[in-house]
């Protein structure tokens, strides 16, 4: 079949990591894909090429794939509109590679205009079947427009709506998975597919090759987050870790945030917080690699609850402990597969952190349980089947 996938955010943003691993999965079962997404470094142009890992790129397929055709449309005008991905070019291109392509299968992945706007424009003159993923819960909960009821109102509108179009509604999380069928979408057609955990990408590292390798010190307790939502509460964490640990010190992975290192100074951790900003792919499973301990904050929210973040993943792949707050589906495969410290708190949280950095068997034992967890149940090409599946029947 010919498929084209629709990712609505940046370039190795957030969504993206899940879609491209769908596209690829397909791609393995014989299907020629392309996918689009947003651009980070183009403005006005287009860029085409094909990936068949998450590292490194093709002008063209070159040997054996599975090899997806890759569109990054223009971001000129990305965020002109509340929820992002509302670039005109970018939606013209898209709405125009439908209308002069032959697909049997659009998969929007999230409902921005990006990807529902290109849908709604086509189907009356194009014959494919429409499949919606839908892994995060925006609005009123991840778009919060000041707290305008209204504009939730209407945000929720265009959320549900590009589902109830949908041939098949794939999900990754329980709630998401109830709120479909609740809006009137069949059970047979709302599938729950976990976010994946990119087992050949991210392998396992010995943590003082790492290190080595990005010149971090070999001699500390270092433990590692994930830049997120809640990077104010991961240094409260921290704090409390330090406070029991006075030698560790906190690896935070990701773009450098406004305004974080002013509150580790604040705080009194300052000295012991290291920030990577933004780093290449090759060296992203490294800085997860330098870590004893990796660890997330959610709050026991709707937005927490809507999603199972894709750090996870890539934090059992690394086959390191891993401490998550009892939220969601994430934490509930964790204790299920023993892969991790699941907590009720934050202060539950930093004593269990504190308690692996002392335990060497310990880190050892539920670092072997979360990369086996990974390689087993959350591996691409584990759900590669179930991806298929959703297609073709």
């Amino acid at each position: 079949m010919q498929i084209l996938v629709l990712n609505f955010n940046l370039k190795g943003v957030g969504t993206y990591q899940r879609s491209f691993y769908f596209s690829r999965e397909l791609a393995r079962h014989g299907h020629n894909v392309t996918m689009f997404t947003v651009s980070r470094d183009s403005k006005f142009h287009p860029k085409v090429y094909f990936k068949k890992d998450w590292v490194g790129q093709s002008d063209r397929p070159v040997g054996e794939g599975p090899w997806v055709r890759i569109i990054e449309g223009p971001n000129w005008g990305y965020k002109w509109l509340p929820g992002w991905g509302s670039g005109p070019l970018d939606i013209w291109l898209r709405t125009k590679e439908i209308l002069t392509g032959d697909y049997d299968v659009v998969y929007g992945f999230e409902y921005h205009p990006n990807v529902s706007w290109p849908v709604y424009w086509t189907r009356p003159f194009k014959s494919y079947r429409f499949f919606s993923d839908w892994c995060d819960w925006f609005a009123g909960v991840n778009n919060t427009f000041r707290g305008w009821k209204l504009a939730h109102k209407i945000d929720g509108f265009f959320e549900e709506r590009i589902r109830l179009i949908a041939y098949k509604v794939t999900t990754n999380s329980s709630l998401l998975q109830k709120r479909a069928i609740h809006i009137g979408i069949p059970g047979e057609r709302v599938i729950f597919i976990p976010q994946g955990a990119p087992a050949d990408y991210i392998k396992v590292v010995d943590s003082e090759v790492a290190r080595k390798r990005l010149g971090l010190p070999l001699d500390i307790p270092l433990v590692g987050m994930g830049i997120d939502l809640y990077w104010r509460e991961g240094l409260d964490v921290f704090r409390q870790v330090h406070q029991q640990v006075p030698s560790a010190h906190l690896l935070v992975v990701g773009r450098k945030q406004p305004g974080l290192r002013e509150y580790a100074e604040q705080i009194g951790v300052g000295d012991t917080v290291l920030e990577t900003g933004w780093v290449s792919d090759e060296d992203y499973p490294l800085y997860l690699a330098s870590a004893d301990v990796l660890f997330l904050v959610m709050k026991n929210d709707l937005y927490d609850l809507g999603r199972w973040p894709g750090k996870i993943g890539d934090y059992l792949a690394t086959g390191r402990p891993t401490v998550v707050v009892d939220v969601g589906d994430a934490a509930a495969f964790i204790k299920k597969h023993n892969a991790g410290l699941v907590v009720h708190d934050l202060e539950e949280m930093a004593f269990q952190i504190a308690y692996l950095l002392s335990d060497g068997e310990s880190r050892h034992f539920y670092g072997e349980q979360a990369r086996k967890a990974a390689v087993n149940h959350l591996d691409w090409q584990v759900l590669g089947d179930l991806i298929n599946r959703v297609v073709v029947e």
